[in-house]
This record gives structure tokens, C-alpha cells and sequence, in this order.
């Protein structure tokens, strides 16, 4: 069976479209979702024990001549065919094709295989729409418009009111969003931009205060203590490796990787230093001084992406011991770079690697795709022992202390180390490193939707002495286990779980989206992280002491709008989030919208959550605060034309301005001579201006220009769009 195999569902399968998928050999993946008149294509690069799997699968089974209903599942490769429907339905071996389309098309969602059998590809970059945001600078009124391709600036607020600064589309910077506003006496523009990255500048003087560079975010993660102060690295498909202070998320720079990205990152102590490594798809190895932020190394040796790094610390010397794609396992002198041995064995991809002792020795532990633990001696590097685990894949693998194994005991007894070991059905099996003795299985609890496999493991000591396993699990959640026990479990945030790794008191994991989660140890309460969004920025505001964000990976943001300080990260609409605002009365509130049609209220000032408004017509794209009978409401423009006033403390509707037809795109309220007025201005270029406390509308005018953005004057509107800003 050489040809791809053809995978495609429709009708009944899958409500409202139809998912077509074709997968090679050689594990490309092409997977076409058509959905409500719209379609998404999405490309990666998966393991070759997926093909292979499958192809596996479909050996044993009879073909068919194919037919079936069009809408049915079918199955083809070359000139073979199953389809349900007829004698040779589609075989069982079809849920994993539907689970590897699902990661791919959402991949924010809950994940049935694990996370490193599957790599996307990344995606072209879509031209942003233009943007706009009215201010003042230096007193007068100005405003802030970026359009795709030539850059973003700041300019007077007046009919050919002059420049006051701005860039071209050589600025490194493609920008999505804008924002202007005044926090303490000091006036700011904030430019948010299509890789995620969000800048903010005093706009009177043109000095940059803060920003987050851009990124695929944090998949994968390390954690130590440098000169007493406990760090996280973070790393990404693309980008650059981050290195920030875990306690209270300040970001300290980047460790430059050439924007290649991060596949597996550890920290290492070495000869007075303490060292980073991050390995890259590319098989490359990178080895800096994690306190000057300084390269030491380059290791070369690995021909695929590598998937797992491990460090046995000696002292003055280290090994660090890399395994990837290739099926090879290396090991490397980090005081000096150089290869010390390669280690031959497993037939897949190699996927843990940990450090143990045996008889006093050094032994290194592996584990693979192929379904196989294996041993290896250190200093003559040469295999020890192997064993079979029951052909399942293996996806991590790390050392627990006192569990009944003997690696670790200088006796011989029973009271050293086990080898725990993951697998993509979610188990964590321990195993005796000197023979293979099974010793235990814990499994997690609590209901589950599917498969939930494991996809990472990290051991760490808690101040009490105790050991214990950090697991990060395909359905997003985080446990920590206790000699078989749950002792802390972390509900779902940010997508698939990639990677965790733990310091002085600290847990850091990477997800498959890129978000980074930092959490207490003793009681997983959540930290801040500086990261940026994973994908482009959708809209900004600036608040009082404030700077949000909101970003098409559906989350928002919170930071010092003066100094970039994470406040608050909220998961706020999976979809992506599509507009935001922020209200001061009766308490600081924010109101985000997102692609699932629902608008939100949160406390701006602790992110707790409010009132959840649904059942929405299409998504909001402008939002804005008023005051309607003397309570706070959340207006909403929405695809209709009309737009909608819900109370900002219950949700509930309140009233409803109608007169237009067309999608709007930007809202403001202004309350004048004790009247709130509601001005908006849509896609078919015209403005609206309603009286808030009748629903009356006051008057509607034709422009020259897509309206972006609106502010109120004394006697009239300044409106801006892609050619200026013009005054009615």
C-alpha cells in the first residue's frame, strides 16, 4: 500500500460540512474542512508510526469497489476502497484519521493522540484589514491608523491635520490593531501586530516603552534556579527561546535561536554555570550560559527533529542526552560540546529520556514510539536491557524516587527508583530499571470525552520531602501524583498540554497553542507569564492603569499599560476574539466578544468572570460601554446593522437600535447635556447616531471611507477611515 490514503466524511458524520483528509507515507497531511460556505485547509508533518499504524490497520481488512452514499465516510487508497454503507465499511482504524483532522483544525481543542506525533505547519500570514483609534496627544485630538502594507503612524485629528509620527512596511511590525490613551498624565499608542507581538509608545516624544515580541508562543518549557532566582525558558515552533522570572512573570530577554524555534528545551548545571539547551526541528542543538544569555555550543549530530533532552549532572561535568525522529539517542560533554557516543536500538521515535543509577553507576533511561523501555550505560555507551510495554506508544518518561524500584539503592533493595513511563491511553506505568519489573499503573480520574493520552512527565521534590510526578495530558489538564494519588489536578487552559517542568516550588507547562501556564506547586494557583499571543492581535484598549489585548488564540491579556507588568491572562472565547471594551462604572469592567457569537463581562480588575450573553446572530466586532437608566449596559454591533444594549451586570437584554442593514465595525457612546448618544458606523460606509434612553434615530450620513473608528466633538463626529479622518 503505497499510494495516500484518502479519508472523507460528509452529511450525517459531520453536521453542516464535510472534512476531507489525505495522508502519505512519508507523513505529510493535508486535511480540507468545508463549513458553512467556508473553508479551512490545514498542513503538518506527522510521525512515521502514524502511517504506518494505519496502513498496518487496513492490512487486514477486505477492500470494497468503493460506492456508498456520497455523504458517507469513505476510505481509499490507490485503487482500493472501503465505504460505509455498503459490504466493506470503513474500519475502526478511520478514528484515528478523524482524531489527527480534529488537532489539526482546532487545535485549541482537546487532543485524542498525543502531542508529538503531530507538527503543524505554519500558517501564511492573512492580510489584516485596516484599523483605527482616536486619542489625544500633547492635549490635541489625534488618531492611529494602520493598513496592511504601508505601515501604521499618528497624526492630528483635523481635516489635513498633520503627521505626528509613523512607520512604513520595512518596520517589522505587520500591524493588526491600534489603540490610543492617557495613563498618568502620559499619552500612549499601542500597535498590536499580526505574529502576536504588542508595542506601546509614549506618543508625545515617540519613545518605546514596552512590548512583547512576536512568536508561536511557549510549547515547550524548562525551569531552574539561576543565582537564586527561580527562571522559565519557553520555546516555540518559530521565534525565539524567552527567559523570564517565574515568580512575577518580568520578562528578561530572548536566547536567539535565528527564529527557528524550540522542539525541547532543559536546563543543565555545569562547572559553576547553569546552562540551556534548546533543540530544534532542524536536529540542531543549542547550549547557552542561561545567566549572560551568551551561546556556548552548537551540537550537530541528529539528522531529524529532536523530541527529548535529558542532563546527568557530575560535578564540575555534565552529559546531556538528546533522542529524536532519527531513532537515535546522542550523548554530549556540555562542558566542552563534543559527542561522547551514539546509541542505537529503538525502531521509532524516541520520546523520553531520563537519568537514573544502577549499582552506583550512571544508566540512561529511553522510551519510543516502537513501544519499547530501554537501558543504556553511560560512560561505555552501550545498551543494558530492553523490554516491550504491549505495543501501545510511549510518550514520556521520567525517574521517581522511592518507589519500589532498585535504580538509585546502593544496596540493591527496594526502596530506590522507578522508571514512570506514559502512553498515549493516558497511563503512567512504573517499571524497576533493572529488569523491567512492572510495579504499579496510575491512572487518571474524573470523566473524559475520548482518549486522554499523556504527552509529558517531569518528577519534582516538594518542600515536605515528598516526590512527586507532574503529567501534562492531551485533554489540557495538569496532574500531580503522589505515589499513585492525585494530589493536584489543573483544569484544562490553553489547549493539549506539551510540556511541563518544575523549580524551586514552581510549575511551568507549554501548550500546543503557545500559551504559557505557571502555577504555585503546593496548590497550583495560577502566576503571571510575559508571553505574547500566539497569534495575531485582533484589538486593544487602553484603561486607566491598563493595556488589553485581545488575540485571534481567544485569549485577552491584561498588563501595566506603563511598564508591560502581566496582570491577568483570560481565556476568553476559544474562537478567537473578535472585539473588546473598557467601562469604569460602577467598577472597572471589560467586555470581550469573540467567534462564538457570545459577549462576556469580567471584572477588570481580578478577571473574574460575569454575565455570559448568547445565542448571538454572528459574531460582535464593535463594543462599547454606556449608562441606560442609571446602570452600566454593553452595547454590541453586530451583523445586522443593529446594535444591542445588554445590562453589564445580569446580561440581560435591555434595548435594541435599529435603522441599518450592514455589519458594524466601530461604536461609541458619549453622554451629552445629560443625554446619551450612540454613534456607529458600518461596512456599507455609513454612520448612525441614535438617542440611547429612546432607541430614537437622530440621523445617518453616506461617507467617502470605511469607517474605523468615531469620537464625538462638541458640535459633530470626527470619523477616521483608511484615507484620514474627515469631521461631521
Amino acid at each position: 500500500m503505497s499510494a495516500p490514503v484518502e479519508f472523507s466524511v460528509g452529511g450525517e458524520q459531520l453536521p453542516g460540512g464535510r472534512l476531507e483528509l489525505t495522508l502519505d507515507q512519508a507523513g505529510a497531511l493535508r486535511v480540507r474542512h468545508h463549513n458553512g460556505g467556508t473553508e479551512v485547509v490545514r498542513t503538518a508533518t506527522v510521525d512515521p508510526a502514524v502511517p504506518a499504524r494505519v496502513l498496518n490497520a487496513l492490512r487486514g481488512t477486505a477492500p470494497g469497489a468503493g460506492g456508498g452514499a456520497a455523504e458517507a465516510r469513505r476510505l481509499v487508497v490507490g485503487e482500493l476502497a472501503w465505504a460505509d454503507g455498503t459490504d466493506t465499511p470503513v474500519p475502526g482504524i478511520a478514528r484515528l484519521l478523524e482524531a489527527l483532522a480534529g488537532q489539526l483544525i482546532r487545535p485549541e481543542a482537546p487532543a485524542q493522540l498525543p502531542g508529538n506525533l503531530v507538527q503543524l505547519a505554519a500558517v501564511d500570514p492573512a492580510e489584516a484589514p485596516p484599523t483605527a483609534a482616536i486619542g489625544t496627544v500633547a492635549g490635541r485630538p489625534a488618531f492611529a491608523l494602520a493598513v496592511a502594507g504601508r505601515g501604521f503612524g499618528l497624526a492630528e485629528l483635523a481635516d489635513g491635520g498633520g503627521s505626528l509620527g509613523d512607520s512604513d512596511e520595512e518596520a517589522g511590525l505587520l500591524p493588526t490593531a491600534v489603540a490610543l490613551g492617557r495613563v498618568d498624565e502620559r499619552d500612549l499608542f499601542a500597535v498590536g501586530a499580526q505574529d502576536g507581538a504588542v508595542q506601546v509608545w509614549d506618543a508625545t516624544t515617540g519613545a518605546l516603552l514596552h512590548g512583547t515580541s512576536g512568536g508561536e508562543g511557549a510549547q515547550v518549557v524548562a525551569a531552574a534556579v539561576v543565582e537564586g532566582v527561580p527562571l522559565a525558558f519557553s520555546g516555540g515552533r518559530e521565534g525565539e527561546v524567552r527567559a523570564w522570572r517565574a515568580g512575577d512573570g518580568k520578562g528578561l530577554g530572548l536566547l536567539a535561536v535565528n527564529g527557528r524555534g524550540a522542539t525541547a528545551l532543559v536546563h543543565a548545571h555545569c562547572a559553576g554555570l547553569d546552562l540551556v539547551a534548546a533543540a530544534g526541528g532542524d536536529g540542531t542543538i543549542r547550549v547557552w550560559d542561561a545567566a549572560a544569555g551568551a551561546r556556548l555550543h552548537l551540537l550537530v549530530g541528529h539528522t531529524e527533529r529532536v523530541t527529548s533532552l535529558a542532563v546527568l549532572s557530575l560535578g564540575d561535568q555534565a552529559v546531556l542526552a538528546s533522542g529524536g525522529v532519527d531513532r537515535e539517542i546522542r550523548l554530549w560533554d556540555l562542558a566542552t560540546g563534543e559527542p561522547l557516543a551514539v546509541l542505537v536500538g529503538h525502531s521509532a521515535t524516541v520520546t523520553g529520556l531520563a537519568f537514573t543509577e544502577l549499582a552506583g553507576e550512571p544508566v540512561l533511561a529511553s522510551c519510543a514510539l516502537d513501544g519499547t523501555v530501554r537501558t543504556w550505560d553511560v560512560y561505555r555507551g552501550t545498551g543494558l536491557n530492553g523490554w516491550a510495554t504491549g505495543g501501545v506508544w510511549l510518550t514520556a518518561l521520567a525517574v521517581v524516587r522511592g518507589s519500589g524500584g532498585r535504580g538509585g539503592s546502593d544496596d540493591g533493595g527496594s526502596a530506590g527508583a522507578a522508571l514512570a513511563v506514559g502512553d498515549e491511553r493516558g497511563r503512567i506505568r512504573l517499571f524497576d530499571p533493572a529488569d523491567g519489573t512492572a510495579l504499579a499503573t496510575w491512572e487518571p480520574t474524573g470523566p473524559a470525552t475520548g482518549p486522554r493520552p499523556l504527552n509529558t512527565l517531569a518528577a519534582a521534590a516538594l518542600a515536605d520531602g515528598s516526590q512527586v510526578l507532574a503529567a501534562g495530558y492531551g485533554d489540557g489538564t495538569v496532574r500531580l501524583w503522589d505515589g499513585g494519588v492525585e494530589r493536584l489536578q489543573l483544569a484544562e487552559d490553553g489547549g493539549s498540554v506539551s510540556s511541563v517542568a518544575v523549580t524551586e516550588g514552581l510549575l511551568v507547562c507549554g501548550t500546543v497553542t503557545g500559551a504559557v501556564r505557571c502555577h504555585r506547586l503546593s496548590d497550583g494557583a495560577p502566576l503571571s507569564v510575559p508571553t505574547p499571543h500566539t497569534g495575531p492581535v485582533t484589538c486593544l484598549a487602553i484603561g486607566e492603569t491598563t493595556l488589553v489585548s485581545g488575540g485571534a488564540d481567544g485569549v485577552v491579556r491584561v498588563r501595566g499599560a506603563l511598564d508591560g507588568a502581566p496582570l491577568l491572562r483570560l481565556a476568553a472565547h476559544q474562537q478567537g476574539v473578535t472585539a473588546l471594551a473598557i467601562g469604569r462604572q460602577p467598577r472597572p469592567l471589560l467586555a470581550t466578544a469573540g467567534g462564538d457569537r457570545t459577549v462576556r463581562i469580567w471584572d477588570a480588575a481580578t478577571g473574574a468572570p460575569g454575565p455570559v450573553v448568547g445565542g448571538l446572530a454572528a459574531p460582535v466586532a464593535a463594543l462599547a460601554f454606556a449608562t441606560h437608566a442609571g446602570r452600566p449596559v454593553v452595547l454590541a454591533g453586530t451583523a445586522d446593522g443593529a446594535v444591542r444594549a445588554f445590562d453589564a451586570e445580569s446580561g440581560q437584554a435591555v434595548t435594541e437600535l435599529t435603522g441599518g442593514a450592514a455589519r458594524v465595525r466601530t461604536l461609541v457612546c458619549q453622554e451629552m447635556d445629560g443625554e446619551a448618544l450612540v454613534a456607529a458606523g458600518d461596512e456599507r460606509d455609513t454612520v448612525r447616531l441614535w438617542h440611547l434612553g429612546s432607541g430614537t434615530l437622530l440621523n445617518e450620513a453616506p461617507l467617502d471611507r470605511a469607517p474605523l473608528a468615531i469620537s464625538f466633538t462638541e458640535t459633530g463626529l470626527y470619523v477616521v477611515g483608511p484615507g484620514g479622518a474627515v469631521t461631521l
